[in-house]
């Protein structure tokens, strides 16, 4: 067992690193305040390479596994102040290039891939609807066959990237048979005559500076060729959707938490107490190391999900796992983080940011309560066959 990166790991990594350490984010307070997508920010990213990452070597790009892209998230993420921007891009990346990379045909990726590349589009990934959250078969949004294609109409709601959106991936009821083969999967323009974006995004407590908003579908007509995959293959194709989100996304709170502890391992070092540093008091220690482990667990997790993931692991359990750790870490050691500060961690900056930008962590992509029911189902199944 290595525990090495890899030469193409490390490559990804030292890029993001030389990537984010690039952008202007001299204003990141002032958008998060504002609640402010920096669309300049998200192009100059996807200019500079991370547009190649996920693009087919067959289209010049780096075809990257979840492995590796783990591995360039979380170095993005460490070296980048702006968490909203870098789940903004994760999840275009996992939810809306990954999809149409591994299921869309040759020309469905020759006509959307360039494009989305060379002029730095941001897709939206829609799937939640009021009545269908955790509950995801309960959407009603629905696309019927036409002559010329597909009809769609309905609505979805807590969309991240919807007001900004250039194109969306969208999964749709197609049947009502009461069964796993009722969904699909399509793409298209924002700009489709019958699709309505949210104009203001939704105000949101943390990832301020991602924009999340909703759609409306009114008799929206797609052709044929809008269908990802076959019909009644949505359900599979969200499937790995949310695998690379489980796992993938998640590494930006890798990189936050590993930001996080550098700067408070300063502060503790450099604060000043009854004329000793605040480190030098068994308590900070202890919550310090609490920090890092909570860190390390989630890491060793979220590795050994991407692992998994290359693998063809679908089951669900490696990213599950991985997801429910960082979340409550990113949570806790956010919390630790502002305490260790004192009042420096609730004025307005890096630090109290990192502690709201954690808490949606453990709601999006799947509950940690319902990740744990799945969990524990398919435990209970591995127990019964002995090969846990």
């Amino acid at each position: 067992m290595n525990f090495d990166f890899t030469e193409k790991q490390q490559r990804i990594a030292d890029q993001a690193k030389q990537i984010a350490e690039k952008l202007d984010l001299d204003d990141v307070v002032q958008r998060d305040l504002a609640g402010t997508f920096s669309k300049p920010l998200f192009r100059q990213l996807i200019n500079q390479g991370v547009g190649k990452w996920l693009l087919p070597k067959s289209m010049k790009g780096d075809d990257l596994n979840a492995l590796e892209l783990t591995a360039g998230i979380e170095s993005l993420a460490e070296h980048c102040e702006d968490s909203g921007l870098i789940f903004e891009l994760s999840a275009h990346l996992c939810a809306c290039i990954h999809p149409i990379r591994a299921f869309a045909s040759s020309e469905q990726q020759a006509q959307w891939l360039p494009k989305i590349t060379n002029e730095a589009w941001i897709g939206t990934h829609a799937i939640t609807e009021p009545q269908a959250g955790s509950d995801i078969y309960a959407m009603t949004t629905n696309a019927q066959k036409s002559e010329d294609g597909f009809v769609l109409n309905g609505h979805k709601d807590y969309i991240t990237n919807a007001p900004v959106a250039d194109f969306i991936v969208v999964h749709l009821r197609t049947e009502e048979r009461g069964n796993y083969f009722d969904y699909s999967t399509f793409i298209l323009h924002s700009h489709e005559y019958g699709v309505s974006l949210a104009k203001a995004p939704h105000s949101k407590s943390g990832l301020r500076t991602t924009a999340m908003g909703d759609i409306r579908f009114n008799d929206c007509q797609v052709p044929e060729d809008a269908l990802i995959g076959r019909l009644g293959a949505g359900a599979p194709i969200f499937q790995v959707s949310m695998e690379w989100e489980r796992v993938c996304l998640f590494a930006l709170y890798l990189g936050q938490m590993k930001r996080q502890l550098q700067k408070t391992a300063h502060y503790v070092s450099e604060r000043q107490q009854f004329d000793a540093p605040l480190s030098s008091y068994q308590a900070v220690q202890h919550q310090l190391c609490d920090m890092y482990l909570n860190y390390e667990t989630g890491r060793l997790l979220l590795y050994k999900a991407a692992w998994s993931l290359d693998k063809g692991d679908m089951t669900g359990v490696a990213s599950s796992l991985a997801k429910i750790s960082i979340s409550n870490a990113a949570i806790s050691n956010g919390q630790t983080a502002v305490q260790l500060h004192g009042a420096q961690g609730v004025i307005s900056g890096d630090i109290e940011r990192m502690l709201r930008d954690a808490m949606p962590s453990a709601i999006f992509s799947g509950t940690s309560n319902v990740l744990k029911n799945n969990i524990s189902t398919a435990l209970i199944k591995r127990l019964k066959a002995q090969w846990i």
